[in-house]
């Protein structure tokens, strides 16, 4: 009875080893129209020479109703694959045959293979993982989490990765582009970008969009340093002048946003990516018996998608923050544009230059020392209470942090909104900061008080 086994080679006249110099010089013979060369290292792997192309093929024996028959299997032209790839392919060819599965699908699986590869790239695999990466607790990560991660998955040291395929992306790849944050001096960003990198090719790996992780063996840039830098009132003030217009030219969008984060202690996302819906005139922070309001003021009111923690935000506008979002609707106004975003140059999108806008400020404030953005958060937070003695859980309440303390009196107490204490706090704050920077006179400071 007949076997699966492939037809031997060195029963073929003319069977020699097949190299990519036997593929280049092998010339059709006279009076032929194609001519077939067999290889003596996989028994049954050819080249068909032929008048216009060279195609590499098997030799095997496949079962077909019940009976082992000789086929041909066609692998692809050697412009196509290369002579490795070629005899992987004769190989894996042959042992389908024989487990009885037809060896000409070899080909099939392969083209699907490399049609859904090129399906799979890192922007479409990005976009997937946003929207379905179950965390830990098998809960999905807050609003702000999720804000977080695509801001890095989608950094810019990943220019040329959105159409390549993810199964493409190597190690060199991913620690080069590390060495970019590196060299720009944000080894934390450099640290972080890598956790949600591991985080997505270890969603790919289980999901057999690809075989293998590639930062499993890539380390942490060094040691982190303990973010606790408050910035004195002397840095303040010298950022502060750095965002005057007649510093960057009028209708600069980061001056606002800056200065909008030093005047409320908010994340830069919810700043910068402020929407003309969230501002609010009207918004009430208390009512009587009735629930009619009783104090109103115009307020930032963030829902929570726009938020880290997932919950409504609340933060009561400032007389100078008002100010600074006035003009940007009279700048919108003027130059027609229509939008439903405050700090947008062309409507479609809210601001993205934090980098380079970064950069431009650092050397007109000219500090000694390096600050970034949250650092403004931090010190607004410290200022407040140690200069205008401001309560721990009002402070907590206008950054939207959550409280330390969550059991007994104290958690219900600090679960409570506090929102005129919030206005009041941020009025005095930014009486408190113009002073200090020189934008009003000692005597129109209000009374701090502690609320």
């Amino acid at each position: 009875m007949a076997t699966g086994k492939s037809i031997s080679a060195a029963t073929r006249p003319g069977a020699k080893r097949i190299t990519r110099a036997t593929i280049e010089q092998t010339k059709l013979p006279d009076g032929k129209v194609q001519h077939d060369i067999f290889d003596t290292v996989l028994p049954g792997f050819g080249v068909r020479i032929g008048k216009r192309k060279r195609v590499y093929f098997v030799m095997t024996r496949q079962l077909k109703g019940g009976v082992w028959k000789q086929v041909r299997v066609t692998i692809g032209s050697t412009a196509e694959l290369d002579l490795a790839s070629a005899r992987q392919q004769a190989q894996e060819a042959i042992e389908r045959a024989k487990q009885g599965k037809d060896p000409s699908g070899i080909r099939s699986e392969r083209q699907e293979a490399l049609m859904q590869r090129s399906r799979d790239t890192y922007a479409t695999v990005r976009a997937s993982f946003l929207k379905l990466y179950i965390g830990r607790q098998n809960k999905r990560p807050a609003p702000g989490t999720l804000n977080e991660m695509e801001r890095a998955l989608s950094s810019d040291v990943f220019t040329g990765w959105a159409e390549r395929p993810m199964a493409d992306i190597t190690e060199r790849d991913i620690i080069q582009s590390l060495d970019q944050l590196i060299e720009r001096g944000s080894t934390t960003m450099a640290n972080r970008v890598l956790a949600y990198l591991r985080l997505i090719f270890k969603w790919a790996k289980a999901r057999h969009i690809i075989d293998r992780n590639p930062t499993l063996d890539i380390d942490k840039a060094g040691s982190e340093v303990s973010r606790d830098r408050v910035l004195s009132m002397d840095e303040l003030r010298a950022i502060w002048k750095a965002t005057e217009a007649t510093h960057v030219g009028h209708g600069d969008l980061y001056q606002g946003i800056v200065r909008i984060l030093m005047l409320t202690g908010q994340r830069r996302e919810e700043i910068g990516g402020m929407r003309w819906s969230e501002i609010v005139e009207d918004y009430a922070l208390e009512h009587d018996n009735q629930g009619r309001p009783t104090a109103t003021c115009t307020a930032l009111v963030l829902p929570p998608e726009r938020t880290k923690n997932g919950r409504k935000h609340i933060v009561p506008l400032s007389a100078p923050a008002l100010e600074i979002i006035e003009a940007r609707r009279a700048e919108q106004a003027a130059m027609g544009l229509n939008t439903e975003l405050v700090f947008t140059s062309r409507g479609a999108s809210s601001f993205s230059g934090w980098s380079k806008s970064k950069g431009r400020l650092d050397g007109r404030a000219n500090l000694a020392e390096s600050w970034r953005l949250h650092d403004l958060r931090r010190s607004f937070v410290t200022h407040a209470a140690d200069k205008l003695r401001i309560a721990p859980h009002v402070l907590e309440a206008i950054v939207n942090h959550a409280s330390g303390t969550k059991g007994g009196i104290a958690g219900v107490y600090n679960r409570a909104e506090h929102l005129s204490d919030r206005r009041r706090t941020l009025d005095a704050w930014a009486d408190y900061l113009l002073r200090h920077v020189g934008e009003i006179g000692a005597d129109n400071v209000v009374e701090m008080v502690r609320v």
